[in-house]
């Protein structure tokens, strides 16, 4: 069975003080901390969890990280979020990959001579073994300020008289 560890003389004297500054924190903090006040009162590991709406294995864990590490151990620890995987890739990498239209890549199986989000992530996938979402590659482009104009479509005729023929339409156009 797991107990409340005695309590020093200096946190006896900062548990009522720091029970209300926790009401200004974080609500996990406030919950930490009033479960250890509780239990310092006497109430059991079941009464505190019913009392703050948590369950046992909560009251169980922040009393361990109080018996460790006293109020200190109560306080807001971040975990940090997840692990960026395009951190590696910087923006040199960017504008070289998207100097060049998908179609140059086997790998890719496409015609496309613009890239979009789901090519990038198809291609992040084959080449690089990496499984991203298209948000995570935009947020990506974003933190490394990669900036790109909007793709602008140019039409072409295969006729190689095209440039004279249009240049006569023109002219053309304009006596009138």
């Amino acid at each position: 069975m797991l107990k409340l560890r005695a309590f020093t003389a200096a946190e006896e004297e900062a548990l009522p003080e720091r029970v209300k500054q926790a009401k200004t924190q974080h609500s996990r903090v406030y919950i930490k901390v009033q479960t250890i006040a509780l239990l310092h009162a006497g109430k059991r590991v079941k009464e505190v969890a019913e009392a703050l709406g948590i369950c046992e294995n909560s009251v169980r864990t922040y009393l361990k990280q109080f018996n460790a590490q006293g109020i200190a151990g109560l306080a807001y620890r971040w975990g940090g979020g997840p692990k960026i995987k395009l951190a590696a890739l910087e923006k040199a990498y960017w504008e070289d990959l998207l100097s060049r239209p998908p179609s140059h890549f086997a790998s890719l199986q496409t015609q496309a001579q613009n890239w979009s989000y789901p090519l990038l992530q198809r291609y992040l996938e084959l080449e690089c073994n990496l499984k991203v979402a298209q948000t995570t590659i935009w947020l990506h482009l974003r933190r490394i300020k990669f900036t790109s104009g909007r793709a602008k479509l140019s039409v072409t005729s295969p006729d190689p008289d095209y440039q004279v023929k249009r240049r006569r339409i023109e002219s053309l156009e304009k006596k009138l």
